[in-house]
């Protein structure tokens, strides 16, 4: 069942986008903007929903949940190019100073600007009187990259474009009682 939630669309959709513009502006000297806002539901969300990148492509995702008035998750993928690119600006690196095979690096740039998204997109929802934690970053690495249902009031998935590069931000909340 459908509950109302507390905070409308607009709003998270503008919390989210200061978040990914707060750090990227900052750690990586980048904008980026939202191209595909898919809202899902329990009607869209009945055998899990593709997300709208290049399917095969190698990603990253990085995670972190919060607990609190509202608890939720957010996931962020990026296509492996990005994250090589966000990796070597946030560690101030040349291209070649990471080889293909060095994850433990570019999992780590990952995590932390993931934290630093979602810290960012957590005091925003303070500031609106919706006190919340963190958990630990996690990350994921692999490709076709199908999200399952879960339980939640609200599920929105955030394409971003990034200089032409594109990632997605999946932002699952529900309010505790």
């Amino acid at each position: 069942m459908q509950q109302t939630f507390p905070i409308s669309d607009q709003e998270l959709e503008a919390l989210s986008s200061n978040a990914i513009n707060s750090v990227f502006n900052t750690m990586l000297d980048k904008t980026a903007v939202i191209k595909k806002v898919i809202k899902v539901d329990e009607q869209t969300c009945v055998e899990g929903i593709q997300l709208p990148v290049d399917a095969s492509a190698p990603m990253i995702a990085g995670t972190v949940g919060f607990i609190g008035n509202l608890t939720g998750i957010m996931y962020i993928f990026m296509e492996l190019p990005l994250a090589m690119e966000a990796t070597c600006k946030l560690l101030d690196l040349d291209e070649d100073d990471i080889g293909a095979e060095d994850h433990e690096l570019v999992n780590d740039a990952i995590g932390e600007l993931t934290n630093m998204i979602v810290g960012t997109f957590k005091n925003d929802l303070s500031n609106k009187g919706f006190e919340c934690r963190m958990t630990i970053p996690s990350i994921l690495r692999g490709s076709n990259f199908s999200i399952e249902p879960a339980e939640v009031a609200l599920r929105r998935i955030y394409k971003f474009d990034c200089g032409g590069r594109s990632f997605v931000i999946d932002v699952l909340m529900k309010e505790e009682n």
